[in-house]
């Protein structure tokens, strides 16, 4: 149990890192020709020309397969949490433990990317506009983080 004490911790950030990269890689290819939640728009604007169906089927669609794919990584995570389990790695306990900081880590997430959108608009700052100058888009996650008036730093 004495490993417990050190890959435990171990385990939790690098199943945390690891969502926190995918979640950026996510959204920097969103924002890859312009703001995240635009470029959504307008490729949900495109496909529902090109399909010849609703915008608002298709912004559906788009939100199921992004649903699944987070659920499908959040069984991933389980099943390799399982097997540290089998492995004596950690107990059960532990594991739902690391399963439950990764939940109320996500929801800290979207409680702060809410706080910032509510921040811009009650300081009267278009959050849009400001992303390319800042990093800060939709609410912190608008793939530009890292940026300084338009440059990387």
């Amino acid at each position: 149990m004495k490993n417990a004490k050190i890959i435990v911790p171990v385990v939790a950030l690098t199943l945390i890192a690891g969502g926190l990269f995918a979640w950026k890689v996510s959204d920097t290819l969103a924002a890859s020709n312009g703001n995240g939640a635009n470029n959504r728009e307008n490729m949900a604007e495109e496909l529902s020309s090109k399909l010849n169906v609703s915008e608002d089927q298709v912004t559906s669609a788009l939100d199921q397969i992004r649903a699944d794919r987070q659920k499908e990584r959040q069984d991933q995570v389980s099943a390799k949490l399982d097997q540290a389990v089998t492995d004596g790695v950690i107990t059960a306990d532990q594991k739902q433990k690391i399963i439950d900081k990764q939940a109320e880590e996500r929801t800290q997430m979207q409680n702060h990317r809410t706080e910032m959108q509510k921040w811009f608009a009650d300081n009267g700052i278009d959050s849009d506009k400001i992303h390319e100058y800042i990093g800060f888009g939709k609410g912190m996650g608008g793939g530009g983080h890292g940026r300084m008036n338009g440059s990387e730093i």
